[in-house]
């Protein structure tokens, strides 16, 4: 019968043997680097082309090199990615942020601090566009589904049959400056709409105006570190940082300058503009 033990020298030495292998696959996954986070932003590139890579060159300056920034061209990773309380950091509006605090517990980083507000403006030189009514049937001209302004074309017309169209542009305020004319309205951030009659006095007037809430906020998933988080918070009030999102954030407040937040900040309220479709 063959002795299926080994000698106790010999046994040691596979046993350190097998151990001297071992130690340094366990210390390489130890110092394996962070995840890969992504940073959604809601805009899309031909916005501003050269807003992403300036940005993940920036959080690579601030020892922030697994965070790597998406723009919003393909609206669907964006939206249920907060629907859905999917890992990632994202600059969200209002009713988005109460999604998030509340439904996925994510926290929040900061926020812009000028009241977000949003308005359907017509063109003065269309005569013919007096209210609302006269909008029936006519195309308006919004971001995607379910931002505030879209969401607003939607609720000001009721139950009416005689409803406007939803027409989804990349850049709303694009389509005022360069007069659209696949648009006969816009529904834009009041904030725009005050800027562009500073610019050019009455070249729009104000037919419908929405709800008021604090602005957009950054959020993040619950799972990312509080290290991660307190390096990107100084970050985002650096002035590397305000330089390259300077053109993003002026889209929705005046002052771009990130404040503190809480979640007090977006009410349970705020979730009412989602309620027919999030539920």
């Amino acid at each position: 019968m063959i002795h299926t033990l080994l000698p106790r020298h010999l046994f040691l030495l596979c046993f350190f043997s097998l151990g001297f292998h071992w130690s340094p696959s366990s210390s390489a996954q130890t110092n394996q680097p962070d995840k890969e986070l992504v940073l959604f932003l809601p805009y899309h590139s031909s916005q501003f082309p050269q807003l992403g890579l300036k940005l993940n060159a920036a959080l690579a300056r601030a020892d922030l090199g697994e965070i790597k920034t998406q723009s919003s061209d393909h609206w669907h990773p964006y939206q249920q990615g907060i629907r859905k309380g999917r890992l990632g950091i994202y600059l969200a509006p209002p009713h988005f942020t109460a999604w998030a605090i509340r439904k996925h517990k994510f926290k929040a980083i900061l926020r812009l601090p000028d009241k977000l507000k949003y308005v359907i403006a017509s063109r003065s030189a269309d005569a013919h566009l007096f209210e609302m009514n006269d909008l029936a049937d006519r195309r308006v001209c919004s971001q995607n589904a379910l931002n505030l302004d879209f969401v607003l074309v939607r609720t000001s017309f009721g139950t009416s049959f005689l409803a406007a169209e939803n027409k989804v542009v990349n850049s709303v305020a694009s389509a005022m400056q360069y007069d659209n004319q696949n648009c006969d309205a816009f529904s834009v951030s009041e904030h725009l709409f005050k800027e562009f009659n500073l610019e050019t006095p009455y070249r729009f007037i104000r037919l419908q105006q929405g709800n008021e809430y604090n602005n957009y906020a950054f959020i993040a998933h619950p799972d990312i570190g509080n290290n991660t988080l307190e390096k990107l918070q100084k970050f985002l009030r650096s002035k590397d940082a305000q330089t390259v999102l300077g053109p993003l954030l002026k889209q929705f407040s005046k002052r771009t300058r990130l404040i503190s937040v809480k979640p007090a900040d977006y009410p349970k309220s705020y979730l009412e503009p989602l309620d027919l479709y999030w539920r």
